[in-house]
């Protein structure tokens, strides 16, 4: 597993992290068990929460990448429509740090401190889904810039 622990940083350090852990453990539970996130663990204290480990390396440095390249922009494809569905912005989605591929070649985002989500069937959701949708349209946009051949990862 890893941890993600603000206990021994600076007060103001630690009050912002109390902020992200409270976010990120509530983005865990909205979205529940997912092939495209690690599992949530669960939340340490009111500083610290754990996710399970993800083996793997950043996508954008896959050594496959030329050969299963249409797979991972289809597996990010899915995952963002379901998303969207959900109402759900991984706001860190087209960094590439936050998105690695497993061993087993499954694509899988990380860090959802700065996540955002309306829930479907409020009326914020039926006025921000197309929004959503373009958001993450965007960011296909940009991984097929990024795993083009020659792509420029600075752009992540």
């Amino acid at each position: 597993m890893v941890v993600k622990d603000f206990s021994r940083r600076s007060w103001w350090r630690r009050l912002i992290g109390r902020l992200e852990v409270d976010r990120e453990c509530r983005a865990y539970r909205y979205l529940g068990p997912m092939p495209w996130f690690p599992e949530f663990i669960g939340r340490i204290d009111k500083n610290a929460l754990a996710v399970e480990k993800v083996e793997g390396q950043t996508l954008l440095f896959a050594e496959d990448i030329d050969e299963n390249r249409e797979d991972y922009l289809d597996q990010l494809r899915t995952a963002m429509a379901r998303l969207t569905e959900l109402g759900f912005l991984h706001l860190d989605a087209r960094a590439y740090r936050n998105v690695l591929r497993r061993p087993d070649g499954r694509v899988i985002f990380i860090d959802l401190a700065g996540a955002f989500w309306i829930p479907p069937g409020r009326l914020g959701h039926r006025l921000s889904r197309r929004f959503i949708a373009l958001y993450y349209e965007a960011k296909i946009i940009k991984w097929e810039t990024m795993l083009a051949p020659g792509g420029d990862p600075r752009q992540g």
